[in-house]
């Protein structure tokens, strides 16, 4: 999804004229695949592009176990997730319940689109998750509020100044990737399965923000320009 996206910003940004660039990365990038799928092809005797992990991910992300509401680890009232795989599709091997699962994640749903809403909805404050919880230990408390809790407000910020004085449309400048991976993203994972793990790769670009709103902010202070002289 992110390269497609990628590939149509490219198409879009130059302008829709720069075929040679296109034909190139996207042969790049099949070239980087095609040995991961030979490998699953000679292994599962069936096409698998890169990994099984898709309809695992939809099958449990959006089991009936959860009702209306995600819980991020199964409790033990809930079962576990082995648990939950019905047991006539065990036999399979994993590129086959790879796809029957993912059959039975679609199934759930188109059963059901409200309470798929309401479940991806409650999948928000998991993914965004900085304050500490009865359920972590005191060390991943404090962990996480004093990495990602103290730089959300730099990240925000940091977005809104990289946004603001942009002469170009916005959707022309290399900028604009970033924006569509951190959205693109997050809604796959908010969509889904949401672990606070899974905001690592968001969190490594948000970085470049918060990098970009202490400059801002400190540039901003009496003489920060003659402290950083002196400094040198």
């Amino acid at each position: 999804m992110i390269v497609l996206d990628t590939h149509a910003w490219i198409w879009w940004a130059s302008g829709r004229r720069l075929w040679r660039s296109l034909l190139l990365s996207g042969l790049t990038i099949i070239l980087m695949v095609i040995p991961f799928t030979i490998s699953n092809y000679l292994r599962f005797d069936r096409f698998v592009l890169l990994n099984t992990n898709a309809g695992y991910a939809l099958f449990w992300s959006n089991h009936p176990v959860y009702g209306t509401k995600f819980v991020p680890i199964l409790t033990n009232d809930m079962g576990s997730y082995d648990s939950l795989i019905p047991e006539e599709l065990l036999f399979l091997d994993e590129a086959s319940l790879d796809q029957e699962l993912l059959k039975l994640g679609v199934g759930f749903i188109t059963e059901d689109p409200l309470r798929y809403l309401q479940l991806s909805i409650s999948r928000i404050p998991p993914y965004f998750m900085f304050w500490p919880t009865a359920e972590s230990s005191l060390i991943s408390n404090i962990s996480r509020v004093s990495s990602f809790g103290i730089m959300l407000p730099f990240m925000l910020y940091g977005l809104y100044r990289s946004y603001i004085g942009r002469i170009m449309p916005l959707v022309k400048q290399p900028l604009f990737l970033l924006y569509m991976f951190i959205t693109v993203y997050t809604g796959i994972h908010i969509l889904t399965w949401t672990l606070v793990r899974y905001r690592l790769p968001v969190d490594a670009v948000l970085l470049i923000f918060a990098g970009l709103a202490v400059v801002d902010l400190f540039g901003r202070i009496p003489r920060a320009k003659e402290w950083i002289a002196a400094a040198a």
